[in-house]
């Protein structure tokens, strides 16, 4: 089958592709999304039950435990509520983009558009699933007499801005590769639990500070979504930032995961038809 899309090696002529078919992309979201809630009484409030059932589960858990996983200064709900957020937003753009082709292969097979619009429609409707729950930290906060940082606080839209940037770019290598291999779509669900405690989701990083040593610690926080929940902590609530070298070291390996997934998925759409 011949090939008919743009043919840059690198694939930045997706993204200019995606921006003039921005009416399509959002199609599919809003397709997406009115498929996700249909047939749900509860609706869109099912985004907020998710990050409070969570938080409330691990809270329990730790008091039962005796074990306190949160900061010296902070209260545990919120941190752990942030947590929760982080991890919904990239486990639902990973879940939902990995099977995005090989669930619309009716369309992809048939005729040409650009197939990164499809993966991008998952983490849209991942996005918007997160900025609803965003409206639970302030709340929270409130309630445990936490201190929100009012002066740092606007920090938390660019940080989030990098970490849905490095999902992207994982879910254009994930999509595209389960699209040519199934096996990628099998072995995911265990790859994201392993992911969830190997990331500070349910616990601070202040204490793995007295268990690591600093070169530890900095390979640690090389994991982006462990940089920037620590990040979006930091923003919110004043907890301590990650380590200069760490975010450095989370940067390159963001831009990494973009650039390489855009080359990537550019290469693998070439003979997605055939394949998929």
């Amino acid at each position: 089958m011949q090939y008919y899309g743009p043919t840059d090696s690198f694939g930045f002529g997706q993204l200019s592709e995606v921006w003039r078919m921005r009416e399509l992309l959002y199609s599919f979201f809003l397709r997406d999304l009115l498929i996700r809630y249909r047939q749900v009484v509860v609706g869109v409030l099912w985004v907020l039950l998710q990050p409070i059932m969570g938080m409330l589960i691990f809270m329990g858990l730790f008091s039962v435990l005796g074990t306190n996983a949160g900061s010296s200064n902070v209260a545990y709900a919120p941190i752990v509520l942030t947590g929760m957020l982080c991890w919904q937003l990239v486990s639902s753009s990973f879940r939902d983009a990995t099977g995005s082709l090989v669930n619309y292969r009716h369309v992809v097979t048939k005729i040409y558009f650009p197939r990164l619009l499809l993966p991008l429609a998952s983490l849209l409707c991942a996005t918007f699933d997160f900025l609803i729950g965003s409206l639970l930290l302030i709340p929270v906060c409130w309630m445990t007499g936490t201190a929100v940082v009012w002066s740092t606080v606007w920090l938390a839209i660019p940080i989030a801005a990098w970490l849905i940037l490095f999902c992207a770019g994982c879910i254009a290598w994930l999509s595209s590769l389960n699209a040519h291999y199934r096996d990628v779509g099998y072995a995911l669900p265990f790859v994201m639990q392993l992911g969830m405690f190997l990331s500070p989701i349910v616990y601070d990083v202040e204490r793995l500070r007295h268990v690591l040593n600093e070169k530890w610690l900095w390979l640690y926080e090389a994991n982006p979504i462990a940089t920037c929940v620590g990040l979006l902590r930091w923003a919110i609530m004043g907890t301590p930032l990650p380590s200069s070298i760490g975010m450095a070291l989370a940067a390159a390996i963001t831009a990494l995961v973009f650039l390489s997934g855009l080359s990537w998925f550019q290469h693998a759409d070439q003979q997605l038809a055939d394949r998929i």
